[in-house]
């Protein structure tokens, strides 16, 4: 290949990533008007055939707070405090789309979110669980 070459590729690849969106970006398009970021992070996942996310934690009003699971800048999970269940050192929050529900699980302190899709047993039974995914966040 030739240098022209590959300095064409090379300058395609610095401006994709730095066009690429931040979980804050990404924060700014899916949280409601009135409410501020408090934190955000990146999350990667450990297994290879999972998307990275975002993990949002948005102040909407005096002692309310909106929790978001972000894919493609789609919100795939959310909570606000009224449904949020804050156990021990870790938020906990499902949100149920037809037969489907999607579970996060956040440690703050260890920096670790779990993801866990389920689907409906039947009629009046449970949630089989279909896939786990841990993320590493930062």
């Amino acid at each position: 290949m030739k240098p022209v070459g590959i300095f064409f590729v090379l300058l395609v690849l610095v401006i994709a990533s730095a066009n690429a969106a931040t979980c804050a970006d990404v924060a700014t398009t899916t949280l409601p008007n009135n409410s501020d970021a408090v934190s955000t992070f990146e999350c990667t996942p450990e297994q290879a055939d999972a998307k990275p996310v975002c993990f949002v934690v948005a102040k909407v009003s005096d002692n309310q707070y909106l929790y978001q699971t972000i894919e493609d800048s789609v919100v795939i999970n959310s909570a606000t405090t009224k449904t949020v269940q804050i156990v021990g050192l870790h938020a906990k929050y499902s949100t149920v789309t037809g037969d489907s529900k999607v579970t996060s699980t956040f440690w703050p302190n260890a920096s670790l979110l779990i993801l866990d899709h389920s689907v409906r047993k039947g009629f009046l039974s449970g949630y089989d669980l279909q896939k786990s995914v841990s993320y590493s966040c930062k």
